[in-house]
């Protein structure tokens, strides 16, 4: 090869490395301008025609800088200037090259030739001429990781405008509910970012963020209200804007300019309390002596972060209605924001002084950093320890406990309701004696269990009762009034000095415990007045009332039977027929409203949504937010594929797939299982 097609060879090979520079350099000022303009807009939302023109902007810097750079070694056209370079990039030719392509050198072109032949300069060359590129693919590398690093909404919002875009703001320069910017900034505590939203149909956030509307200062004026409240709408220079805090339930803020409206769905996401697993001890249990130490562990989570978090034991101690009780709190800890922490620690035994009887019960308890509608506090389940008495070990044995009075209670409280409708439903047949006679025998069933009741409250604080006082107390209780039963309640658990006891929201513990039954108590002494004046429609009301609280006593309950119970043996021929069947008629059913109705009903109001969607996407789109509104208190998972529904239809997208999802989980459609086929397989 000729030492002039050598140099031609080289030249391209620069020319090439050249252009791959000019286009190293545009890339990465495109990718700059664009990583700069998205973080603007993140913390200043730009306003959508200037969005709309950055892309281009960018884009036509990038190239002019690629064609400044290619313009910058236009000289590579030259050979001469080509060989000059490749002699400083290989000075043993010591000019060989220059000289034989200058005609001048023509006649010692054979001797040029054999000196350009015994030097390899093109190594030299090609590392002189991409050895430069470095530095631009490093920027590139740079810039495209800044750009990686910004959230994928962020840049969207700047590379998705197109001029379009531009063309419907021009359209649209008198509606200013055209295009809105939403600015949400949730509360400090949660740890999370301000955001921006362009054109949104719905905004979610946690319960009580604030959240910024904004619309260009074009047309008449706008007005704004939540639901059917008035929100006011403060005025720029050019910008209209409303803020508002986030409520605890979905709200649909609507916005009027003239005759044209536009609906935002504001969708709370609650802050949850704290979850706090208690994983040691691991039960509850009986100690024989209080010594040795206790071993304490839990685990808490939280979904925005935990404040403190700590183990909080009550130590009861004494019988009879002379109770003391004490509250601990130990192995508390700042969390520091973090969202999930095992807790640990270590309790003596010894340092409680406690005694044989005594009681002590445990958990661990966590708090958040919500100050917005907390702190919310979790708990978790408590762990009950005792110390035995000396006299439990006298015996190996006992008999199973009959089941306690409000047990017994629950099936007398719904019999007593039951015949307070019968009456009710027998009233037109009865003579007006034979009613109030009726009325009132249920009045004296109803006060005898309200004496029950009131005994079992009371029980609790006397262990060991007993004797004529214990019969006194109980005569008494049975004519007290709601409010003396209470408050004999709250005496019987005061400490020696008069001090309040210190326990979950301010109660002691055996009112804590026993509050379900002074519920239900003071529901019977209510429904026991209205059935005294014959008048059981408003007597079962309370009645109700009472079941549900005894009810509730109810699950509350827990026995712990030493040894093991008899077991109870039935004879079934014998029983089997032989209840009593006189004056028990089936009641009256009353319909109800089936959720099958409801089903239909919001299907037909999804379809009828359809149909307008070809001729108005707009009302389509405001009749499925207001759907989705009422799924979100009803059928939550029924909202969420309509959720993504309204964003694909605001954005332009096609929405078929999310639609048909959406209408699935409407209809509650369940996949079916293919029948077995011939000898039971499968087809």
């Amino acid at each position: 090869m000729s030492a002039l097609d050598r140099l031609r060879r080289v030249q391209r090979e620069l020319q090439l490395a050249v252009a791959c520079d000019a286009v190293l350099w545009g890339a990465c000022m495109i990718a700059g301008l664009l990583a700069l303009d998205a973080m603007i807009d993140r913390f200043a939302s730009l306003p959508l025609p200037l969005r709309a023109v950055l892309p281009w902007e960018a884009m036509a810097f990038g190239l002019a800088v690629a064609t400044w750079r290619v313009l910058r070694a236009g000289r590579l056209r030259d050979e001469t200037a080509v060989a000059l370079w490749i002699e400083r990039a290989a000075p043993t030719l010591r000019y060989a090259l220059v000289t034989r392509i200058d005609p001048a050198g023509a006649t010692e072109a054979v001797a040029l030739e054999r000196a350009i032949a015994r030097v390899a300069f093109e190594p030299n060359a090609r590392r002189a001429a991409w050895r430069p590129l470095a530095r631009p693919a490093i920027a590139l590398a740079i810039t495209a990781a800044v750009l990686g690093a910004l959230p994928a909404g962020a840049v969207a919002r700047v590379v998705r405008p197109t001029a379009g875009d531009i063309v419907r703001a021009t359209r649209d320069a008198g509606n200013a509910l055209a295009h809105i910017g939403i600015r949400v900034i949730p509360p400090t505590y949660t740890g999370l970012a301000p955001s921006s939203l362009d054109d949104a149909v719905r905004v979610a956030a946690v319960h009580g963020s604030e959240v910024r509307v904004s619309l260009a200062r074009t047309g008449p004026p706008v007005q704004a209200r939540a639901d059917s409240a008035a929100v006011s709408v403060a005025v720029d220079a050019d910008r209209w804007s409303i803020a508002l805090r986030m409520s605890a339930t979905p709200t649909v803020l609507h916005l009027l300019q003239g005759a044209r409206e536009r609906l935002l769905l504001l969708e709370p996401r609650a802050d949850s309390a704290p979850t706090v697993v208690l994983t040691s001890p691991a039960r509850d249990t009986v100690l024989r002596s209080p010594t040795g130490t206790l071993r304490l562990g839990a685990d808490v989570t939280d979904d925005f972060g935990l404040a403190d978090a700590w183990f909080e034991i009550v130590v009861s101690s004494g019988e009879g209605e002379n109770f003391r009780f004490r509250t601990l709190t130990i192995a508390r800890i700042a969390l520091a924001n973090a969202r999930m922490r095992a807790l640990g620690g270590a309790l003596r035994l010894d340092s409680l002084g406690l005694e044989p009887g005594d009681l002590l019960h445990l958990r661990a308890v966590a708090r958040d950093r919500n100050n917005v509608t907390g702190p919310g506090i979790g708990a978790s389940e408590t762990r009950a320890i005792r110390i035995a008495r000396a006299s439990e070990y006298d015996s190996v044995s006992f008999d199973g406990v009959p089941p306690p009075e409000a047990l017994k209670g629950v099936i007398s409280q719904r019999m007593l309701i039951l015949l307070a409708e019968k009456l009710l439903r027998q009233q037109a047949a009865l003579t007006r004696a034979s009613f109030v006679a009726e009325a009132g025998q249920i009045a004296r069933d109803q006060n005898a269990l309200r004496k029950q009741v009131g005994d079992i409250i009371f029980s609790r604080l006397d262990a060991g009762g007993g004797g004529e006082e214990s019969r006194d107390n109980a005569d008494t209780r049975a004519n007290m009034t709601p409010e003396q039963l209470l408050a004999a309640a709250n005496e019987a658990t005061q400490r020696s000095g008069g001090e309040a006891l210190d326990f979950a929201d301010g109660e002691s513990p055996v009112v804590n415990i026993n509050r379900p039954l002074l519920e239900a108590y003071n529901a019977m002494w209510d429904a026991g007045r209205e059935l005294g004046i014959a008048d059981p429609r408003r007597a079962l009301p309370h009645m109700r009332a009472a079941l549900k609280a005894i009810e509730k006593a109810r699950a509350a309950e827990r026995i712990y039977l030493r040894g093991r119970p008899k077991d109870v043996i039935v004879d079934v021929p014998k029983v089997r027929l032989a209840g009593k069947r006189d004056q028990i008629g089936p009641a009256g059913r009353r319909p109800r409203a089936s959720e099958d109705d409801a089903t239909l009903r919001r299907l037909a109001r999804f379809d009828r949504a359809l149909t307008t969607l070809v001729t108005s996407g707009a009302a389509a789109a405001d009749s499925l937010l207001l759907l989705r509104v009422e799924l979100l208190a009803v059928a939550p998972a029924a909202a969420a594929p309509l959720g993504d529904a309204l964003d694909r239809l605001r954005s332009g997208a096609d929405a078929t797939g999310a639609l048909i999802a959406a209408r699935r989980a409407l209809a509650g459609e369940r996949s079916v299982a293919a029948p077995l086929g011939p000898w039971g397989r499968v087809p």
